[in-house]
């Protein structure tokens, strides 16, 4: 339960040993490899020699009906007399009874293990993603749509999975085929084993040829799909602007383009990938006829026996047809692999801000906060501060008013790191901000912004997490002290009840208490108020003064506001103007300097808009 006499003086982090993982790879193979290496290296390595288990046993099926085959034309030879004593033919045919048998069973039982294993494995690749997206800092969620980022972290994940399907189950089963032919071409019919080898080279340069252009328009087609993904998320998470605006046919003109460029890039990769099935099966058929003509005329010289003649046709038919299925693989192959090189050059790229190498949690035990000769700049170069210094001490209430753009809400982002540092310093407790880990800076802080954010989840769930350890008790008490008890408790569900994408089930003001309730959970010693009554009407705001007040008391505290009568009791104001300080002191103070704090004060009537 929030406790208004609790003191922050032994504060640490619940994150202290928590240590961030290594970012993953950016280039399609190492991720795959550093995923295989970190999820399950043996079960990979078991997968591989089931395919080739399984491989082994159905290429083995050509030879055995060529030797049955033979062995059939020696009782034929025979006169049939020794047909039901011929052991020979009888072996064979328990042979090939036997790969008829076993070789679907082993199949099926790979198809199985290696599904259930790339679901596991496409779990974990997921998890690490989103984890390392969210170390991203805010700049680059600024230029990003959040659909089109959840579109890449899945791509990734299913992509990689399919790769790594591809190579340790195609593959392997493909080179087992090769393998097996030659030995059987060698010991069989050795004067077509230049053949068998012509092909193979054939088709190798012909399919890694096509596949280079393949990978380049996949690589285009899953850009534009995100796109017209991350638009169409876009658009329908402001429906109800769209809706206010009756803009139901301007959205489907504004994804027009999208739309049109997913499908012009579809059709240019589906071509391609025509194009290549086209020619790796003229590839395939030219070798079988070449191979059956050819065995079919040593066979009628009697330079091969029919046996032989058997097993070549049943060869190149086994050849042909898995070269035709290898072209589809092959085709998927690379276009999984443009689709994963798309996405890991957006996920992965580095973090603007990481932890310093040997970075401790931040320990309050005052909360005093000290900027120090800070200047920053956005990267278009506006000067936001130039030198600002600003000392606020242990359990001090400071407020910062100023017009828009003076830098109010930079300041809070400079303070939590969410901006890279570019000159000063900031300390609290004598910490360094930019040497303590970031997860630590801000678990010693609690916010309630001027646009709360509220998951699509239940209410329970957005308030308990500001400490997701809380039990009801305590969260109903945060709820209590944040005035949003009443209005939950009649809403049907109650704590349960989903508020909403976006709270948009809750109006303004109920988001509000919603976040101030999470705020009183988390408990933190230092306090930052951004606009955080802005949504609340005249009687809510008074109902709620007094729940800040309980909320401050013993932390540090950082207001912002517009509205001047929500921290007109704080222990000290601060008006900044163009980055810079120009009035602080309690409001008393200001209002008889009748500078810009004053003014703002009169124009808003007495303190009331």
């Amino acid at each position: 339960m929030p406790d208004e006499s609790r003191s922050p003086a032994t504060f640490t982090a619940r994150s202290a040993s928590v240590v961030s993982p290594p970012g993953p790879p950016s280039t399609p193979f190492h991720f795959i490899w550093a995923q295989v290496r970190r999820n399950g290296d043996w079960r990979v390595i078991g997968i591989i020699a089931f395919a080739l288990v399984g491989a082994l046993v159905d290429n083995l099926q050509p030879y055995a009906l060529g030797a049955l085959v033979n062995a059939l034309a020696a009782v034929a030879q025979a006169g049939g007399a020794a047909a039901l004593t011929d052991h020979q033919a009888l072996t064979w045919f328990s042979v090939l009874c036997a790969i008829w048998l076993l070789g679907p069973v082993l199949s099926r039982v790979h198809t199985l293990t290696t599904t259930t294993n790339m679901l596991r494995l496409r779990r974990h690749i997921q998890d690490e993603l989103f984890v390392y997206v969210h170390g991203h800092a805010p700049r680059f969620f600024l230029d990003q749509l959040s659909g089109a980022l959840s579109s890449k972290v899945r791509n990734a994940s299913t992509a990689a999975t399919a790769i790594i399907d591809y190579l340790i189950s195609t593959l392997p089963r493909l080179t087992v085929l090769f393998i097996v032919s030659a030995i059987l071409v060698s010991r069989q019919a050795p004067q077509f084993l230049l053949l068998f080898a012509a092909f193979a080279v054939v088709f190798i340069v012909v399919a890694a040829g096509m596949a280079q252009s393949c990978r380049k328009y996949a690589k285009a087609n899953s850009v534009a799909a995100t796109k017209y993904a991350g638009r169409l998320v876009d658009s329908l998470n402001n429906w109800d602007l769209v809706r206010v605006f009756a803009g139901r046919m301007a959205e489907r003109a504004t994804l027009a383009p999208f739309a049109g460029r997913e499908y012009e890039a579809g059709v240019e990769l589906r071509v391609v990938m025509f194009r290549m099935r086209m020619a790796l099966h003229a590839v395939s058929v030219v070798f079988l006829l070449v191979v059956v003509w050819w065995a079919f005329t040593e066979a009628m010289a009697a330079h091969i026996s029919v046996g032989t003649f058997t097993m070549l046709m049943s060869l190149s038919l086994l050849i042909s047809g898995n070269v035709n299925v290898l072209g589809d693989n092959l085709l998927v192959f690379f276009g999984e692999l443009g689709t994963l090189t798309d996405s890991l050059e957006t996920i992965t790229k580095p973090h603007e801000i990481v932890d310093q190498p040997g970075a401790q949690p931040l320990h309050v035990t005052g909360g005093g906060v000290h900027v120090r000769d800070v200047s920053f700049h956005y990267p278009d170069g506006t000067r936001v501060f130039d030198h600002l210094n600003i000392a606020i001490a242990p359990g001090e209430k400071i407020g910062l008013v100023g017009p828009s753009g003076a830098g109010k809400s930079t300041l809070l982002r400079i303070l939590r790191r969410q901006f890279p540092l570019q000159e000063g310093e900031i300390f609290i407790d004598g910490q360094d901000v930019a040497a303590v880990t970031w997860d630590s800076l801000h678990e010693a802080m609690a916010e309630v912004a001027q646009t709360p954010s509220v998951f699509h989840r239940s209410v329970r769930d957005n308030i308990v997490y500001g400490r997701l350890n809380a039990t009801d008790a305590e969260m109903i008490a945060a709820a209590k002290l944040a005035h949003c008890h009443d209005f939950i408790a009649q809403r049907p569900g109650g704590y349960d009840a989903v508020v909403g994408e976006k709270g948009m089930k809750l109006s303004g003001g109920e988001r509000q208490r919603v976040a101030i309730a999470r705020a009183f959970l988390k408990n933190a010693p230092i306090l930052i108020l951004d606009e955080a009554t802005s949504s609340l009407d005249s009687e809510a705001e008074h109902l709620i003064q007094d729940g800040l007040l309980k909320l401050m008391y013993g932390r540090t505290v950082i207001a912002v506001a517009h509205r001047l009568s929500t921290i007109m009791h704080l222990d000290r104001i601060i008006v900044l103007e163009n980055g810079a300080i120009t009035e602080q002191g309690t409001h008393a103070a200001l209002l008889a300097m009748n500078g810009t704090y004053a003014r703002l004060w009169h124009r808003q009537a007495g303190g009331f808009l």
